[in-house]
């Protein structure tokens, strides 16, 4: 059984796959904080929403795990490959 180095790019389906869940999850945590305080810059007369410490940290939070989503993706591919073989090894 080869090694598997958790930081390898295999460049196959599965690990676009992961890179697209995880670049996904992370625009989604980055733009929804974002939703209620554009609407309310848009609609005349509603008030002005304030951004709290948490939505200050979901939008960062989310901006990381998009802009890395490929690395992300990448090492939980690696892993998913390495439990795989590791539980094959172990039935066999």
């Amino acid at each position: 059984m080869s090694s598997v180095k958790i930081v390898e790019n295999r460049d196959n389906k599965s690990q676009r796959r992961w890179v697209f869940i995880v670049r996904l999850v992370g625009f989604l945590v980055f733009i929804i904080p974002l939703i209620q305080p554009m609407y309310a810059y848009m609609i005349i007369g509603m008030e002005e929403i304030q951004f709290s410490r948490t939505r200050t940290i979901l939008v960062v939070l989310g901006f990381a795990v998009c802009s890395s989503g490929k690395f992300i993706g990448i090492v939980n591919n690696n892993l998913g490959l390495f439990i795989k073989n590791a539980l094959k090894k172990m039935i066999s």
